[in-house]
């Protein structure tokens, strides 16, 4: 192996790492879900990401792949002990002005294309990790209700598939493939470079942070589900429970409107009537909207996630997450439950025919993430996250109780991959077809980190 590696250092642009190299790097913002990778190769260009699989690593070598983007998967989906494709230093973006396109490579981070495209006036459906795996999983956040899907504006993506083989693909080429990235995840190869479609953006938006006492719960709730009635596609708020920097329990009301100042202070004016004990309404520009949640960006410890789908949003249903959520923080002090109101008519209104992503019910997003720093923690938080979310979602719906979450947050089913029973669910009636595409791009299954498919027999 160590000859294949030397020759691969000296054809590439890019780095090559080994353990103990200078520059070898396994970091995710969750250390419990990194893995030590054998090699780590961080590609400049495209060609160093074919070249690094034709090295062929992953088969002869028997060495498995995973890809990381941004590292923020609390899952070990973008984490392996062979061959990491580290994306990190791909982050180049280019704009088609007159055609409004954003290309847009796989590492670069919502806020780098926040900053890039604002120079244009527009902006492309972001979060706050990286492009690649947010719009290969759906992707949807603050810009939900009036653009939709990340993945839904996908039209093109340069791809490099299990045999090194560089393809283009878009509604005229291989259109098959961009039907499966469209949610897919990585299941048929590294994507390199997305395509998507741009939309016009005001320089600022208007930014909410409304802190509440315990006691404010009930108010708290029942003035969400008031303003839920009257919300506009521009407007999307977070209500969350948690610690604050004093290590008091808050709930906090976090929220963003697409609008002028005066128009968001019109629309959050009913929780500011809450009465808050801290409040902050601030016009911030565009380019920092992804810098807001900055601060768990930089929380030390493990970390892990999962969502919950929900379609009852009550005060029995909230005081039963309250109490769950004051359960998990005796042992992961830092832990939130977070209800996620992005309106969600723009994701629904498309048919389920037109991607991978399957989930195109109304539910309402809820993440549960634990947070902790007792390494005797880690062998049981899965379990006790999950009991957490069965509480979060127990008041609902059996389809939603029986629901994975949404896909992007769903990390303790993503690598349970002995068998395709959660690949089956997650993408539902889509998956038939989604084998087909395994069986022609990846029909040795290279690509089996998150929800890995099965090919067609």
């Amino acid at each position: 192996m160590s000859e294949s590696i030397a020759s691969l250092r000296e054809s590439i642009k890019g780095t090559v790492c080994q353990p103990g190299d200078p520059g070898y790097s396994i970091h995710k913002w969750s250390p419990h879900s990194a893995k030590q990778s054998k090699v780590v190769v961080t590609p400049e260009e495209i060609d160093d990401i074919s070249k690094a699989i034709k090295a062929s690593f992953a088969r002869s070598q028997g060495l498995p792949l995973a890809i990381r983007g941004g590292g923020h998967a609390t899952s070990t989906a973008s984490a392996t002990e062979g061959l990491l494709i580290d994306m990190r230093k791909m982050t180049k973006i280019r704009v088609d002005e007159e055609n409004r396109i954003g290309y847009i490579q796989a590492g670069a981070r919502g806020h780098d294309v926040e900053v890039e495209l604002i120079k244009y006036g527009l902006a492309a459906c972001v979060g706050v990790v990286s492009m690649g795996g947010y719009t290969l999983g759906g992707g949807f956040g603050y810009s939900t209700g009036k653009y939709g899907l990340a993945a839904d504006s996908l039209v093109s993506a340069t791809v490099v598939l299990a045999t090194g083989e560089v393809v283009q693909t878009s509604d005229s080429e291989n259109p098959d493939l961009l039907w499966g990235l469209r949610g897919g995840g990585s299941n048929f190869g590294v994507v390199v470079e997305l395509g998507v479609k741009l939309h016009p953006q005001r320089p600022d938006v208007y930014s909410i942070s409304y802190v509440y006492l315990p006691a404010q719960l009930p108010a708290v709730v029942n003035g969400i589900s008031e303003w839920l009635k009257v919300q506009k596609d521009h407007e999307a708020i977070q209500l969350i429970i948690s610690f604050g920097p004093d290590a008091n329990p808050y709930v906090v009301i976090k929220g963003i409107s697409n609008s002028t100042q005066e128009e968001g202070e019109a629309a959050y004016k009913c929780f500011v009537d809450l009465g808050p004990v801290v409040a902050t309404n601030v016009q911030i520009p565009y380019s920092k909207v992804s810098t807001q949640v900055d601060a768990y960006n930089e929380l030390p410890g493990g970390k892990m996630g999962v969502g919950a789908h929900i379609d009852k949003f009550d005060l029995d249903q909230v005081q039963k997450a309250w109490d769950a959520w004051s359960e998990l923080v005796k042992k992961a002090p830092a832990s939130a439950v977070i209800y996620e109101f992005y309106p969600y008519g723009k994701i629904a209104s498309v048919p389920l025919e037109y991607g991978a992503f399957a989930q195109r019910h109304s539910f309402v997003t809820v993440l549960c993430i634990a947070v902790w720093t007792d390494d005797e923690f880690t062998p049981h938080v899965r379990d006790e996250l999950l009991k957490v979310r069965s509480v979060v979602s127990g008041s609902s719906s059996k389809a939603a109780q029986e629901s994975l979450g949404y896909s992007n947050y769903a990390d303790p089913f993503a690598t349970l991959n002995e068998t395709d029973e959660y690949a089956r669910k997650l993408f539902g009636p889509n998956y038939p077809r989604l084998q087909q595409l395994k069986k022609k791009y990846d029909p040795d299954v290279i690509f089996d980190r998150w929800f890995a498919i099965r090919p067609a027999v």
